[in-house]
């Protein structure tokens, strides 16, 4: 017999139930599935598995002969995790779970279980670093249970704890490189935890005496099930056995499924070692690195951080299917533009802010579209990390779809605030004909492709500030926000020699030229040095430029909320 087949018949031996409708089956490529064979639609257990055969806390502390205060609340499975490894690892250690743990693969399929060349692949991915950030946490509650049962470890603690040591690549390494692990080393205690990860049931399902809500216990036989988001199923202890119970209708030759709880990708992809194509409950990770001072304030200004913050100048975000742009997120970025003559989130910061997410969304699709291009076809392994990152890239993706329409909701919901440069310049037919003589200028479309946008956006706001000293009214209507935010700087604004120095360059270029050759716009009005510096500001305070298009607003200043 085969080791599933052994450890089935063990299961039976010792009083374990299973339908006699469930098949298991095992291929070199799915692995261990049950099939059902007929039509199976029943609220009757199908599995049922009695209490000796679990593996829990309090078999460990048995096997240990400890007591139970060796158990830290804060890492609820170590002491069961190191017991599996023990019964795995340990020569010599005949256990009446024997057929069971033979069953137990000793090739992971979680990414913490690759070789050194795969994991290159991963590197420089936020999955990366979840890996990275997970296993020193390991190390620690497997150093703090040995030094509490007066174990020693087969490795060299001192190595092991070498600040800034890659512990995923250790693992790799001691893997590839050791003809046999011993059972007290870091390697064996993180293969237990990874059998943990993919197989163990919380132990509330099982009574409710647990130090902890992430207690686990590993439950054989149902374990060998594969899991699936959204399958309906339920778990319940009756006359001393753990029950398995199906809540769905299956056809013959269909899959039995059990599910461990809705999982993102990377959750599947990490704890068990794949993942699943149109998963509704995947998430991707957005991390960033700002101003701890911006980070600090942002909740004075209504931004609530506290979930997001990961240290003093980062956050992380979590963008979902059913959430692609968090609200705060928006708003963070609205911050991040906010000008100090701003008092908090309004319609301007708000647009440039949502453009500047747009732009590292951009990168993040860019990213895994490179990522995506890894030669997969000699590992099973690669295909399924090129599948998440492909995952990972749709969501980006959308995310920015997302961004786009939020961005268009926000313009056509404030239309009234907003005044387009393209319907100025169409309006103002005297000031665009100028343009033709000084820029070669014909049509709007040729401020973008001349690159002189802005040089012609100062050019037409002094015109603004002017509008009272032209001998005609001007032929349009200005807005008078404009004209009152220019007069709002002219009046406050402290001009230093840098900021002379810096326009001198534009100013020498244009003037007294224009005024000589088009005297009837350049001629009138005060056009000196000081009002270009003026209009500079101007410009940072009103003027948004949409990236779609390249087509500067002029924004009056309007506090939103989302």
């Amino acid at each position: 017999m085969g080791k599933l087949e052994d450890c089935i018949q063990w299961a039976f031996k010792n009083g374990a139930i299973v339908d006699e409708r469930i098949h298991f089956r095992q291929s070199s490529i799915s692995g261990i599935s049950a099939v059902v064979e007929g039509i199976l639609a029943t609220e009757e257990p199908l599995i049922q598995v009695p209490s000796k055969l679990l593996i829990t806390n309090e078999k460990a502390l048995e096997s240990f002969q400890v007591a139970n205060d060796v158990i830290d609340k804060n890492a609820p499975n170590a002491l069961v995790q190191l017991y599996v490894a023990k019964l795995k690892f340990s020569k010599g250690m005949p256990s009446m779970y024997q057929p069971y743990i033979d069953l137990l693969p000793l090739e992971l399929e979680q990414p913490y279980f690759w070789d050194c060349k795969e994991l290159q692949v991963i590197k420089g991915t936020d999955l990366y670093l979840v890996m990275k950030q997970s296993l020193p946490k390991l190390l620690q509650e497997w150093t703090s249970l040995l030094k509490k049962l007066s174990l020693e470890a087969s490795d060299n603690l001192e190595q092991l704890e070498t600040p800034g040591l890659d512990l995923v690549e250790y693992v790799s390494r001691y893997r590839e490189t050791s003809e046999q692990i011993p059972w007290n080393s870091f390697a064996a205690y993180v293969w237990s935890a990874g059998i943990f990860a993919s197989r163990a049931f919380p132990k509330i399902a099982l009574n409710d005496q647990c130090l902890s809500i992430n207690e686990a216990f590993l439950y054989p036989v149902v374990d060998l099930l594969n899991h699936k988001n959204d399958t309906k199923v339920r778990w319940s202890f009756q006359d001393g056995k753990m029950c398995f119970i199906n809540q769905e209708s299956l056809k013959s030759g269909e899959e039995l499924f059990n599910n461990y709880g809705d999982k993102s990708n990377e959750e599947l992809l990490l704890n068990y070692g794949f993942v699943q194509d149109n998963n509704q409950y995947d998430n991707a990770r957005l991390t960033l690195r700002l101003d701890s001072q911006l980070l600090d304030g942002a909740d004075q200004l209504g931004v609530s951080l506290s979930q997001e913050r990961v240290n003093d100048n980062s956050v992380q975000f979590k963008l979902s299917k059913k959430d692609l742009l968090p609200h705060n997120l928006v708003q963070l970025f609205a911050l991040v533009h906010k000008l100090r003559s701003e008092d908090g989130i309004n319609l301007r910061n708000s647009l440039e802010g949502i453009d500047s997410l747009q732009s590292i969304l951009m990168q993040k699709v860019e990213f895994f579209r490179q990522k995506t291009r890894i030669d997969a076809s000699a590992s099973r392994k690669l295909q399924i990390l090129r599948k998440y990152f492909d995952q990972q890239r749709r969501l980006f993706q959308s995310s920015i779809e997302h961004g786009q329409k939020l961005q268009k909701e926000l313009i056509k919901s404030n239309s009234e605030f907003l005044t387009s440069f393209k319907t100025i310049f169409k309006n103002d037919k005297q000031f665009a004909n100028c343009l033709l003589l000084t820029f070669g200028v014909t049509k709007f479309d040729d401020l973008i492709t001349k690159d002189c946008m802005n040089q012609i956006l100062l050019l037409w706001i002094v015109r603004v500030a002017n509008k009272n000293e032209y001998a005609k009214k001007l032929p349009f209507e200005v807005p008078q926000f404009i004209y009152d935010t220019f007069q709002e700087v002219s009046s406050t604004i402290v001009i230093e020699k840098e900021d002379v120095l810096q326009m001198m360059g534009f100013y020498q270029s244009m003037f007294p030229s224009l005024s000589e050759k088009i005297p009837e716009i350049y001629g009138q009005g005060n056009w000196r040095i000081r009002q270009f510096i003026v209009a500079d500001t101007v410009m940072d305070r009103l003027v948004w430029t949409r990236k779609l298009t390249q087509e500067p607003f002029f924004v009056k200043k309007q506090n939103i909320a989302f």
